[in-house]
């Protein structure tokens, strides 16, 4: 009985030994499946901060350009067209619990959270951009915003009647491509690890990014002979003389020299340089003298009213100056410039150069009108009253002001007048106002005209008097108005077309 009792004490001590090994055991267990499923949470936790790093560095690196050092235009990569094919490659191989936010992960049963940290969890992956979907259009507009100069090819250049070879020069115009390229090459080798975002810097001139001349000295061959003939392929120059003296009428307006004329006249230099034959010049611009000098003629005056006329009492000559025009053909011949001549015709009279512009006083008598030019600006253009035809016309001729004079009494036979401003054309003749006067112009002179001196209005002769000095011209004449031309009939057919 006594062995029975102490075997059943012994056995309640090794169950009570067994239960406890079991407890133990038990909670051993649990602590580690608690390790277990925290460092699950942990690995989700950087897995998902992995991802978001690398979707920061796509949305805040960008991409600086630059030419020669100045910036162009910074751009994100999404600017680039780069973003959308990067951030896909983040995520390949990731599985839905990989791509769970954290919150969502936890929410998981113990089982599959552990299951998933010791299974095939996935990584976030690092990405290279991609440069085939890199679109440049951005940049592109802002490099094509700076102010570009093309290059120059080599080539033959003629200036100031010479011959040269200019050699080829670059310029900062961008080839086709250049800012893709010079982009594509700044991001080679650029990962994204999930580092803090970064600023990439794309400098143009890091690569070839200009145009480059075609022709240059070295691949290609100049003939200055060449280029000398092909100048003058073509060429005729045009010499005007109509244009020199609209007032003259000549039968043939222009004469030309005509490319063959120019080949004999002009001959290209060893060293490039155009010759002109200059006493051949000389002997054209002689014989065209010789057709449109005019001698012994009358002197054609442009008039405010009737355009040119001529004046029977200035005996003139028109002539060719046969020294300018060859200076001008020859120079042009020079430069080859084959722009329209327009001689020198000079008007002489009695030996000496003759012309009535720029600075005079117009008394037209056939149309009543007094002109005063001052400087080549029209000051002055009234009617006028003149002499009495019968007995008392005013004189004509070409007069030269001598003195002017203020607030003067005018006497003759039969007057006795005040007058406020007095320009003399002679001792006995000359302009003056006629406060005795409400009308001028027109036919009253034939009627009612001055015992010679040429009437105008006190306003009008006020600016005379205030701006002649003496020797100013005074030209007085009569002349044959313009026949007017009569406008040519039309029938029926025509005025029905027009």
């Amino acid at each position: 009985r006594l062995n029975g009792e102490r075997d059943m004490r012994r056995s309640g001590r090794v169950l009570l030994i067994v239960l406890a090994v079991l407890v133990v055991l038990a909670g051993a267990g649990a602590a580690v499946v608690l390790r277990l499923d925290t460092r699950a949470k942990e690995q989700h936790a950087m897995l998902e901060r992995a991802i978001s790093a690398r979707e920061t560095w796509l949305s805040d690196t960008r991409v600086r350009l630059t030419e020669n050092g100045a910036e162009l235009g910074s751009y994100t990569l999404d600017d680039l067209g780069l973003v959308e094919s990067a951030r896909s490659y983040i995520t390949v191989g990731l599985t839905q619990v990989d791509l769970l936010p954290q919150e969502e992960f936890e929410a998981l049963g113990l089982r599959e959270r552990i299951s998933w940290s010791l299974g095939g969890r996935g990584s976030a992956q690092n990405v290279t951009l991609d440069a085939a979907s890199l679109d440049t259009a951005k940049p592109e507009a802002d490099a094509n915003r700076v102010e570009r100069t093309a290059p120059q090819d080599a080539r033959v250049s003629f200036e100031d009647g010479k011959f040269t070879l200019q050699a080829e020069t670059g310029g900062n115009t961008l080839r086709d491509g250049a800012v893709h390229d010079a982009i594509a090459q700044a991001l080679t080798g650029v990962v994204n690890m999930g580092q803090e975002p970064q600023t990439i810097e794309a400098e143009l001139t890091d690569i070839d990014c200009y145009e480059v001349p075609e022709i240059t000295e070295e691949n290609t061959a100049f003939d200055m002979q060449e280029s000398f003939e092909e100048a003058l392929d073509g060429f005729s120059l045009t010499v005007n003389f109509e244009k020199a003296a609209p007032q003259l009428s000549f039968e043939q307006p222009t004469q030309t020299i005509s490319q063959e004329q120019a080949q004999a006249l002009v001959t290209l230099n060893a060293d490039g340089t155009v010759l002109v034959d200059e006493a051949g010049v000389r002997a054209l611009a002689d014989g065209w003298a010789e057709i449109y000098d005019i001698p012994n003629t009358k002197y054609q005056f442009k008039s405010e009213v009737d355009g040119y006329v001529p004046i029977q009492f200035l005996d003139v000559s028109y002539k060719v100056d046969c020294d300018a025009l060859t200076k001008q053909v020859t120079e042009q011949l020079r430069t080859l410039d084959d722009e329209e001549v327009v001689p020198e015709i000079a008007c002489y009279r009695d030996g000496e150069p003759f012309d009535i512009k720029d600075t005079y006083i117009e008394v037209d008598i056939t149309n009543q009108k007094v002109t005063f030019y001052k400087d080549g600006e029209r000051i002055v253009f009234t009617d006028v009253v003149t002499g009495l035809p019968d007995g008392h016309q005013t004189i004509t001729g070409l007069y030269y002001t001598y003195y002017k004079a203020t607030d003067i009494w005018l006497d003759g036979p039969d007057y006795h007048v005040f007058v406020k401003y007095w320009v003399s054309m002679t001792d006995l003749y000359g302009l003056h106002d006629a406060s005795w006067r409400s009308n001028f112009g027109g036919d009253y002179y034939l009627y009612t005209g001055s015992h010679g001196c040429v009437n105008t209005p006190e306003e009008a002769m006020k600016t005379i008097y205030d701006n002649v000095t003496d020797g100013i011209p005074i030209l007085s004449y009569h002349h044959e108005r313009p026949v007017q031309e009569e406008p040519e009939e039309t029938t029926d057919t025509q005025e029905a077309l027009e």
